[in-house]
């Protein structure tokens, strides 16, 4: 009694490196033609994959046994042959065998590959069906033949008879004369061709029907046949070209015809079989492709939860072929089902993805899990997995990140008081409101960023205040007055110089981008800079590094740009006066401050910061009447302006506006009882108000202010103790 055919799939997995090919398995099992045989140095049977749908009995039948037990003597032999030739040489062995089953023979065709060391891996493919394709097309052409050898006989003897015979013939046919004009051609030739026979009898060529790549073969072989028969193949391959200009496949069959040096010959339209064969290789190349290529993880399991394959990999990753065992006990070492197996439902025609962390080894995996439907209909479970670790890493930091960045938002949304304050600078108008959000958002950035505003908007104070809150407060901030800086110590400036790079270079000295390593450099007025010289800082903020003057040695230094400017810069590019790489790289979040003629409702507020500033007993009284004044005037020269009026404010004791008379306070305001005042009380109180009122105007920049009062350092320093200046 015939044995039904036994399907043996194959398992693996748990543990995977990542893949490359996601979703691919369906692509591999279309892509295995042929039964995969792994078989050890003694010939013992380790593994079946593929199709093994062609082993006759079961695969258990085979494994763990040695060829000569289970396959013919000679057959067995055979293998053996070829197997320690391969382990010999390391090439690739061919081999075609037959077995017989219930007296009916399969013929098979195997390639013997080198594996390891102790083992080989063999490709078999069942080409029975090709046999015997080969034989009828064999019996056809021998029958062919006959008929052929009969035509000409009956052509030989009559004409008019072997013209009914040939115009009948169940295949396309020419005659072909010596000088290779098609003389006859019968309806199925018309047929294959597209062509008339009124078109072609006498007036085409038969060589004109060839593809050109086969043109020259086929008249060299027109030639010689008429030399002698024997001197020309009498059955061949080669292209036709249609009348539609499409490439056809064909096999001949030519014979020569007793009279006049003419020839017969019988065409086969083989294109169908030819893109077969082109269809099998190109199979068998992405197979080969696909399994040398593919590096993850795949196995598959019955329903008993048996492996019934497993690649390469899998068997490398687990030190061991684990194919017959029970799955969750050889891959996870449990006496019982995982509770997160998924076959139950894949069993059942669906598909299952989930994410999983291998309890073993703690990393992160992602399972596809497949229904394979065999041609018995018995159903196995398909399962490939990727090591998603890093994945789920990448996301993990993101979560963190994000969880520090809303951490971020709320410290440096904590420094503004009272929503009217960001450091030094004060408003609640809503263009400084949007201001605060954009420098809140500056400062949790790592990219430059430029400010836009007239003179006088507090560009620097910006830009100061953006540092302090930022990752870079702990570095330092340096400003830098493009504008200040003569052309030609542009360079040396902002990349330093080497002692005796110039005249006057007496001392190696750090530049601009060195000062600024960590932190920040303020660039303003950054207009002013020469295209020349924003090429070699663009290399520096690009991280090429910078080159001081007379040295050879390139620098690198790791700084954050914060631009200011009042001129329009798309104006200089149209000029030529700025690189437009140079601008987008600084130009990454613009910020553009108001002129305080656009926001007057802040004037109380800075009225009251820089009053701050001077002693209260110092401080005139400051009326509606003065708040109206300085909320009708334009200021031009913007916060700056405001501030130098309130310094002239306390000292003078009067309101002194460009373009406006002097208003001057009231005497009570401005006067000091001389009845209960000593002079040296009087000049003591006014010592500390100037003192005080310049500290303010120059923002308590000591050098700055002894320098406006013409004085020295240590005594301005010696006066603000006295006082208790703080």
């Amino acid at each position: 009694m015939k044995k039904t055919p036994q399907h043996t799939e194959n398992a693996t997995i748990d543990k995977l490196d990542g893949s490359r090919y996601q979703g691919s398995y369906q692509a591999i099992v279309d892509a295995i033609p042929d039964m995969i045989i792994r078989l050890d140095r003694n010939g013992i049977f380790r593994s079946f994959e593929g199709a093994v749908a062609e082993l006759y009995w079961p695969a258990d039948t085979y494994l763990g046994k040695a060829l000569q037990t289970v396959l013919p003597a000679d057959i067995a032999d055979l293998f053996q042959s070829k197997l320690e030739a391969t382990l010999a040489s390391g090439k690739v062995q061919s081999l075609e065998y037959t077995l017989l089953f219930d007296g009916e023979p399969r013929h098979y065709e195997s390639r013997m590959v080198h594996s390891t060391a102790d083992e080989v891996i063999m490709i078999v493919r069942n080409v029975t069906r090709k046999k015997r394709t080969d034989e009828s097309l064999r019996q056809y052409h021998n029958q062919l033949k006959l008929e052929m050898q009969a035509r000409m006989d009956d052509l030989s003897l009559a004409e008019s008879k072997y013209q009914r015979i040939f115009h009948h013939s169940g295949s396309p046919s020419i005659i072909v004369e010596r000088d290779v004009v098609i003389s006859m051609a019968n309806p199925k030739f018309e047929d294959l061709t597209g062509y008339h026979r009124e078109e072609i009898e006498g007036q085409m060529k038969w060589t004109d029907f060839i593809d050109p790549s086969d043109r020259d073969m086929v008249e060299t072989y027109h030639h010689a046949r008429r030399e002698k028969e024997d001197n020309a193949p009498s059955e061949y391959e080669c292209k036709i070209i249609d009348r539609k200009g499409r490439a056809k496949d064909i096999f001949i069959k030519v014979g020569m015809l007793p009279d006049r040096g003419r020839s017969i010959a019988s065409l086969i339209d083989i294109t169908s079989l030819k893109q077969t064969e082109r269809e099998l290789r190109d199979r068998d190349t992405l197979y080969s492709a696909i399994l040398e290529g593919y590096d993850g993880l795949i196995y598959t399991i019955d329903k008993g939860y048996r492996i019934r394959f497993m690649n390469e990999n899998l068997i490398k990753r687990m030190e061991s072929d684990a194919t017959g065992q029970v799955c969750y006990q050889a891959i996870h070492q449990r006496t019982s089902k995982c509770t997160w197996c998924a076959a139950e439902k894949v069993f059942e025609g669906q598909r299952v993805r989930f994410e999983i962390k291998n309890p073993h080894d703690h990393r992160w995996y992602y399972s596809v899990n497949v229904p394979v439907q065999l041609s018995d209909d018995s159903v196995y479970c398909q399962a490939m997995i990727t090591d998603i670790n890093k994945r789920k890493e990448m996301e993990e930091a993101l979560r963190d990140s994000e969880a520090h960045l809303r951490e971020e938002n709320i410290r440096l949304r904590g420094t503004l008081d009272d929503h009217h304050k960001f450091g030094d600078i004060v408003g609640k108008s809503a263009a400084m409101q949007e201001v605060f959000e954009l420098m809140l958002m500056a400062a949790s950035a790592e990219t430059n960023m430029i400010i836009y505003g007239e003179s006088g908007t507090g560009k620097e104070l910006v830009a100061r205040a953006i540092h302090d809150i930022s990752t870079r407060q702990d570095g330092p901030f340096i400003p830098v007055n493009c504008g200040a800086i003569p052309e030609n110590l542009l360079e040396s400036e902002f990349f330093g110089h080497k002692k005796g790079a110039f005249t006057s270079a007496d001392r190696d000295k750090k530049g601009f981008l060195c000062e600024a390593d960590g932190g920040s450099l303020f660039l303003d007025e950054i207009g002013e800079i020469r295209p020349e010289l924003q090429v070699k800082l663009l290399r520096a903020i690009e991280g090429g590094g910078y080159t001081p003057v007379g040295s050879n040695e390139t620098l690198a230094s790791g700084f954050r740009i914060i631009a200011a400017t009042n001129r329009n810069l798309h104006d200089l590019i149209k000029k030529g006066e700025m690189r437009s790489d140079f601008f987008y790289r600084i130009h990454v979040i613009p910020i553009h401050l108001p002129p305080l003629r656009d926001r007057k409702e802040d004037i109380p507020l800075l009225v009251a910061h820089f009053l701050k500033a001077y002693d209260s007993k110092m401080r005139p009284p400051v009326t509606a009447s003065v708040i109206e004044t300085l909320t009708n005037y334009d200021w031009p020269g913007n916060v700056r302006e405001l501030q130098n009026v309130m310094y002239r404010f306390v000292t003078l004791k009067r309101l002194d506006l460009v373009g406006d008379p002097a208003i001057p306070l009231e005497a009570s305001a401005m006067s000091v009882d001389r009845t209960s005042t000593s002079l040296p009380e009087a000049v003591a109180v006014f010592e500390k108000r100037h003192i005080s009122a310049a500290l303010a105007e120059h923002r308590w920049n000591r050098t700055r202010t002894a320098k406006s009062l013409q004085i020295g350092l240590r005594t301005l320093q010696r006066k603000m103790n006295i006082y208790k200046i703080r």
